[in-house]
């Protein structure tokens, strides 16, 4: 891989990514089929690229001390429910109720402006709606302990990134559609963009060494969600909580960029013992137990 690709492997997938995401609409390719073909493309691509090229070996499912099948069996299922059930059950729950409020208020303006235009603006509203609840989720206790499933694991890679309560997601990512809904913005555009900024978290997650340049830093980089993985105590500020940019990150004081380590640990402060059942089908319990 010469240097400028390494260098630049960040917005090189992105690139792809969209590219590919705006071939298969302009061929009419019904969107909610390219969006699971994304999905899972990019995820195998991490995972592949993860055994290939790892930040840190020790994390991957299979190192010289044998295989971690307790680990990828929950990441399977997870991701699983994650692909075919929670995405498209927050997004049409959000669209629904989007509808019904619209309906209520007698709210009939539509977003005029070209697909491209939407997409800018939306991203910036749909990373600033996530800072705040994501930020709610770490603060408020009943939210943390619906967030805490999360950060249970103690490596990070996009397999892992559905490792969590349903819940989180319908908590954190239908306030975005419903607001986006309501103010009137294309629902297919909406759809194909959330199809695409819903692999975001696959590649920050991602056990991937992406090169930091000033023009990928504008982007949240596994770096730095791995700085907002670090071990949870009441010592440690957390920073990082936007999803898709650092800007919501730069301008509320919260944004850290490392330096870290191979050694970097993650996790939480659990005061209990990891007990496979209650990692397994933690996202089954009510928030009120806390995991």
């Amino acid at each position: 891989m010469t240097l400028f690709l390494k260098n630049q492997l960040f917005l090189l997938v992105l690139f792809f990514v969209v590219g590919g995401d705006l071939l298969l609409w302009d061929l009419k390719v019904p969107t909610a089929m390219w969006a699971e073909y994304t999905y899972v493309a990019v995820l195998v691509f991490l995972v592949v690229f993860e055994f290939v090229k790892p930040r840190n070996a020790s994390w991957n499912y299979i190192t010289k001390d044998g295989v971690k099948f307790r680990e990828l069996s929950a990441d399977v299922i997870f991701q699983v429910v994650e692909a075919a059930v929670v995405s498209a059950a927050v997004y049409s729950l959000s669209v629904w109720l989007a509808d019904h409020l619209r309906a209520l208020f007698g709210w009939t303006y539509q977003v005029g402006l070209h697909w491209a235009l939407q997409c800018i603006a939306a991203v910036f509203i749909m990373d600033f709606i996530r800072y705040w609840i994501h930020r709610w989720m770490h603060q408020v206790p009943l939210l943390w302990r619906v967030h805490s499933l999360h950060h249970m694991p103690e490596r990070l890679g996009a397999m892992s990134t559905a490792r969590g309560n349903p819940l989180d997601d319908l908590i954190i990512y239908s306030p975005e559609l419903i607001v986006l809904f309501v103010l009137g913005f294309d629902k297919d555009i909406m759809l194909g963009l959330y199809s695409v900024v819903w692999i975001i978290p696959l590649i920050t997650h991602s056990n991937v060494e992406f090169p930091v340049t000033r023009l990928a830093s504008v982007f949240q980089l596994p770096t730095y969600h791995l700085i907002h993985h670090a071990y949870n105590d009441a010592e440690t500020p957390t920073h990082n909580f936007a999803e898709i940019l650092t800007f919501w990150d730069r301008v509320f004081g919260t944004f850290n960029a490392g330096p870290i380590g191979l050694d970097h640990r993650t996790g939480v402060v659990s005061d209990k013992p990891r007990e496979w059942h209650r990692e397994f089908f933690g996202w089954l319990y009510l928030p009120i137990n806390r995991l």
